[in-house]
């Protein structure tokens, strides 16, 4: 797993918890791709959950959408960079997870199951 140059908690805002369907694993360690009906979704969608191993010895998860929200390209084989972003392999916009300014989606693993947390 990658180590961040610098830590900022997840920024994305849920009401209530969101299970993720589906999840399955990809050809990097650090990433899952799965289903779930995101905040400003009607139904299910697919997502992205990066995971991150912290100074504290713990795992974190955030979860986002596999689309770029600039033009909709799938980033699922994106990777996730030393700075806390993914850039869309379409267009090399940054797209938050880890970094300053993310939307991403605190997420927690129990037994073999996630969810999309308050944070």
């Amino acid at each position: 797993m990658l180590t961040l140059d610098t830590y900022y908690p997840a920024g994305g805002r849920v009401e209530h918890e969101i299970k993720i369907i589906d999840v399955k694993s990809t050809q990097r360690d650090d990433v899952l791709i799965a289903m779930a009906k995101l905040p400003s979704a009607s139904v299910e969608k697919p997502v992205v959950i990066y995971q991150q191993l912290l100074a504290n010895g713990e795992t974190e998860y955030r979860t986002v959408s596999a689309r770029c929200p600039h033009q909709g390209a799938d980033i699922t084989d994106d990777k996730l960079n030393a700075d806390g972003n993914v850039y869309c392999s379409l267009h090399r916009r940054p797209i938050c997870i880890f970094s300053e300014y993310n939307h991403a989606y605190l997420t927690v693993k129990r037994a073999d199951e996630f969810f999309i947390v308050k944070n």
